[in-house]
């Protein structure tokens, strides 16, 4: 039977287009009022909707996430869902915003969990909020799909009101933390009835931790339909405006933030130009949602592109490393195209989909071993799995695949098989099963919560 789902997610799906704003109560239209959000959880949720829309969804699905400049606290649109903001004024929003930080800081280092405690009732003003808009669905929705470690205290204030699974994205290692704070979150988590862990070995690191509830494996998900391959004329195009002309080029695709750690990919990048001197990199990323000042009050995409540049003069490499900024997704594409390999350093991260984005491209790949993503990795088949925050094993790597550009092709087209396991016609079938598995809890005890 078709369930009625109802997603949560910290980042709003939408980013109004300036200067197009829907007058209150008109559907809102995709490249007219506004353009989705990119990167991270967004573009999984969206596959997910259209996937199931006229197939295993019914009604219209809701979508609540925190509110944003330009966006209504409500609205419809045309892509069949609708969008309820969670609002928070400025100074909730800055506190909540560093309290949310500091777990994202911890659970990529591992370094231990440091927040404030003044900054600690805006994290949960901000669930409390969230659930308010969440509970007002009970009765026309199934199941709450609850995306990920910011919203990790709204499953024990739902309670058994309603249906709810959790999706944690980011990497899950508790090295480091307290006894209590370890309970902390694995409470928290237990509160949902049930988890969506990126990895197998996510599964495995949670079990560890001491876990107990109920928890799914399910990979990272994308819609191939977005990745469509760029023309010889976009990508000429893209290689002009940027300055590449017939250079090798490697790129790398990620928000500016330390964690994605874009000065150690420089670093090797160095290294790489004493064999291959007419190299280019190309860094593609801006801000997210996260690092705007006006969504939670802090500019780390610009302090940290600074720091980059800064590194980019001190090594001499002006010239020879392009930054892009954030691209739209058909320039996004065509810089896939343009490029010959791809590397994503980050040495802590709970997936990486920019990397089967890139395996769909026919681009080989070199990766750091604490990224998820490493998990689909064949060493010499579909690319290359390198220890974390070897600046001088991801130069060779990436060397060997410019040097070889005949054994780089076929790992790439490799990689472009791999990518199907992420498709989201894979992924759709096994979360469906989550939810109704979720939904049989209640009821098989005949328990839909507390009577409305």
């Amino acid at each position: 039977m078709p369930i009625r789902l109802c997603v949560s997610t910290q980042t709003p799906p939408v980013r109004p287009i300036p200067g197009r704003t829907a007058p209150a109560g008109e559907r809102w239209v995709l490249g007219r009022d506004y353009v989705p959000q990119i990167g991270g959880v967004v573009p999984m949720m969206r596959a997910l909707l259209s996937s199931g829309r006229g197939s295993w969804l019914r009604g219209t699905p809701t979508w609540v996430a925190l509110g944003a400049s330009g966006i209504p606290e409500r609205l419809v649109t045309d892509e069949g869902y609708l969008l309820e903001s969670v609002p928070l004024s400025a100074e909730e929003r800055t506190r909540y915003g560093r309290f949310k930080e500091e777990i994202w800081r911890s659970f990529h280092g591992p370094s231990g969990f440091r927040p404030s405690l003044e900054d600690y009732p805006a994290f949960v003003t901000y669930q409390y909020r969230t659930v308010q808009r969440l509970l007002a669905h009970a009765a026309d929705h199934d199941v709450f799909y609850v995306n990920d470690f910011q919203q990790i205290l709204v499953g024990g204030i739902i309670g058994s009101a309603a249906p709810t699974v959790l999706h944690w994205h980011i990497p899950l290692d508790f090295r480091g933390y307290p006894e209590p704070v370890r309970r902390f979150f694995l409470k928290s988590m237990e509160g949902f009835d049930g988890i969506v862990v990126s990895t197998r070995a996510g599964l495995e690191d949670l079990i560890r931790a001491g876990f107990h509830g109920r928890a799914f494996q399910v990979y990272p998900y994308f819609d191939p339909r977005e990745q469509r391959r760029a023309s010889p004329r976009e990508v000429a195009a893209f290689r002009a405006r940027y300055g590449l002309g017939d250079a090798p080029t490697v790129l790398s695709v990620a928000r500016m933030d330390p964690v994605k750690r874009q000065d150690l990919l420089i670093e090797a990048f160095a290294r790489l130009l004493r064999r291959h001197p007419d190299a280019r990199l190309v860094l593609v990323g801006g801000e997210s949602f996260s690092t705007r000042p006006e969504a939670l009050g802090e500019n780390k995409a610009t302090s940290w592109r600074a720091r980059l540049d800064a590194r980019v003069r001190e090594l001499k490499l002006t010239g020879s490393v392009v930054f892009t900024g954030g691209l739209s997704a058909d320039a996004l594409r065509a810089a896939y195209g343009a490029a010959d390999v791809f590397a994503h350093p980050a040495p802590w991260e709970g997936f990486g989909l920019v990397v089967v984005e890139a395996w769909t491209h026919h681009l080989p790949v070199v990766v750091s071993r604490g990224a998820g993503v490493a998990e689909l990795v064949n060493d010499g088949v579909n690319g290359y799995a390198v220890p974390p925050g070897r600046s001088e094993a991801l130069a060779d790597r990436l060397g060997m695949l410019l040097s070889r550009p005949a054994r780089a092709e076929s790992i790439g087209i490799a990689g472009a098989q791999t990518a199907r396991r992420c498709h989201v016609s894979r992924a759709a079938p096994r979360l469906r099963e989550v939810f109704d598995r979720t939904i049989g809890l209640y009821d098989e005890h005949r328990h839909r919560g507390w009577r409305t």
